[in-house]
């Protein structure tokens, strides 16, 4: 039997165009399906990774939708370019196939990640676009048949839909060992992230036992400001009271542009005086804080970390009356939206009359 003839105005260029966009959502399809599942057993799952394989599914379909769209034009186009009327029903009729049996091992692919059944999503628009393309291409049908091309590409596209359901099948079966093995791989993953922190922690407590009173004020500040349990902090807080350089360099930190203010908030228990320059470095360093361009959630909590300093300085001498109207006025930004009810209302009040009250003092 002849192969039908192809129409004279027939070029492959429209086919290969509407197949590179296809590249597109194919290619973001495929990154969802290796992305999107959170891994491990789906059993365990949490509230957010189940979240997280919800908003993956949706892409993946919404991207699907759009792919299995162009794979329609693309086959429209491509039989009107001269089929045999079997080929044209196949087609037809494999189309919504392809469509389901990618959906289906998509679904697959997310309920039980890791496995095969992500080769049907895979393979199918590439076999598809294929055929297609062989049929715009004048040069492609002189070499073969239509009836033999059509054959062989209707035939492997059948044999992937029908993949479906032994690969889900064989995912089934894998899935227990898949999931032990990304036990123990985190497992492991756990283990050296803890011999990690162990060995950091192990110099850094070796850093810190080599502290000496001309030690760099920084580095007790690294020491008071590690994660320790409380009788070793107030050592560190003992230890930094010995440091030769903190008034000098207690100053100079809090005139740097980005002063440190967090991990300075207990100066107030290092035995430095409130001097004329300390005092200024620390209103100016208050105020640049209040003045801060964050939320102001964030910024009310590091003012309200310096509570302490602001009593302890003013007690002291120190006339932080700017910086004390400054954090004053920030902090009632966070109170203006609030609701009268509203459990965090009470708080910012209070520091606010604990700050006034430090301003009555002049």
């Amino acid at each position: 039997m002849s192969s039908p003839p192809l129409p004279a105005q027939s070029s492959p260029a429209g086919a290969i165009a509407l197949a590179v966009a296809g590249c597109i959502p194919y290619g973001l399809l495929i990154v969802s399906l290796v992305y999107g599942p959170p891994g491990g057993d789906p059993s365990q799952y949490g509230p957010e990774d189940r979240l997280d394989q919800s908003l993956a599914q949706l892409y993946a379909i919404l991207f699907g939708v759009l792919l299995w769209i162009v794979i329609g034009i693309l086959l429209r186009s491509a039989v009107r370019t001269g089929v045999p009327r079997w080929a044209a029903i196949a087609t037809g009729i494999l189309f919504p196939i392809s469509a389901i049996a990618a959906f289906v091992a998509s679904a697959a692919s997310f309920d039980l990640p890791g496995g095969w059944s992500i080769l049907v999503p895979a393979l199918l628009p590439p076999l598809i676009a294929l055929w297609a393309i062989w049929l715009r291409s004048p040069r492609l049908r002189a070499l073969v048949t239509v009836e033999r091309a059509s054959i062989a590409g209707l035939a492997t596209v059948l044999i992937v839909c029908a993949a479906t359901i032994p690969l889900n099948i064989l995912d089934r079966l894998q899935m227990p060992a898949r999931a032990a093995a990304d036990a123990r791989k985190n497992e492991a993953i756990a283990a050296q992230l803890a011999a990690e922190r162990a060995r950091r922690e192990r110099a850094q407590r070796g850093k810190f036992a080599s502290l000496t009173p001309e030690s760099p004020f920084a580095d007790y500040l690294d020491y008071l400001n590690a994660n320790l349990p409380e009788p070793e902090h107030e050592k560190a807080v003992a230890q930094a009271r010995r440091s030769a350089t903190r008034q000098e360099a207690a100053v100079a930190l809090l005139q740097e542009e980005k002063a440190p203010l967090f991990e300075m908030r207990e100066l107030w228990r290092l035995d430095v005086a409130a001097t004329p320059e300390l005092c200024s470095a620390l209103n100016g360093a208050l105020i640049k804080r209040a003045n801060w361009d964050e939320l102001n959630q964030l910024v009310g909590a590091y003012l309200e970390d310096q509570l302490p300093n602001m009593k302890f300085f003013t007690a002291a001498g120190c006339k932080l009356d700017p910086a004390l109207d400054a954090a004053t006025a920030r902090v009632q930004k966070i109170i203006i939206p609030m609701g009268k009810t509203d459990p965090d209302r009470e708080r910012w009040n209070a520091f606010i009359a604990a700050v006034s009250a430090l301003r009555q003092v002049h």
